[in-house]
């Protein structure tokens, strides 16, 4: 009797996993826009960087967004020469990831149907880790979620050297917000 129940259980568990469908995995479709906000003091300057690599890692639990930060651009050649050589050291830190428990996540189920909310999550930037709270709205379209989510987080925290200039200082404190579409693979 004791064999049969282990050899029940394990039948019983396989029924289960051949009829649940396997989560689909997710990828970014088309050309995302993931941008950092920040200021420099005294209220004399507005910083946009902007990315286009944008890249899902999505393992069923955890949905990782890894942004490439070489391909940062705010517009102006040396200060984003020196943004990502001097500041960011993207030779050593090449990339900065979000990490999203994927089970927290709010999906819309109807097409055009939106959802909106906040969500925990782990930052790495600098070879750094730190929570963060996501703030995010997904609508759903025809072959997946069009999303828009943003974080503050501070530099510092993250050992990133902040750029002084000519009595300008850029403010720790900043934002970054990213816009893209979100497929089921």
């Amino acid at each position: 009797m004791s064999r049969t129940l282990p050899a029940v259980l394990g039948t019983l568990l396989l029924s289960l996993s051949l009829s649940t469908p396997a989560m689909a995995a997710f990828q970014v479709d088309g050309k995302p826009k993931v941008s950092f906000f920040a200021k420099g003091s005294p209220g004399a300057l507005d910083i946009e960087g902007k990315s286009a690599e944008l890249a899902i890692s999505d393992d069923g639990t955890t949905l990782t967004c890894t942004v490439g930060l070489t391909h940062l651009y705010t517009g102006i050649e040396l200060r984003d020469e020196h943004m990502r050589d001097k500041f960011l050291e993207v030779g050593t830190f090449p990339n900065a990831t979000l990490s999203i428990a994927r089970a927290d996540l709010q999906l819309p189920t109807d097409l055009g149907q939106s959802t909106q909310g906040t969500v925990q999550g782990s930052f790495t930037a600098h070879g750094v880790t730190k929570p963060v709270t996501i703030s995010y709205s997904l609508k759903k379209s025809k072959t997946g979620y069009a999303v828009d989510a943003s974080f503050d987080y501070n530099a510092s925290d993250f050992g990133i050297a902040i750029p002084s200039y000519l009595g300008i200082t850029i403010d720790p404190a900043q934002k970054i917000r990213a816009r893209f579409d979100m497929i089921d693979a």
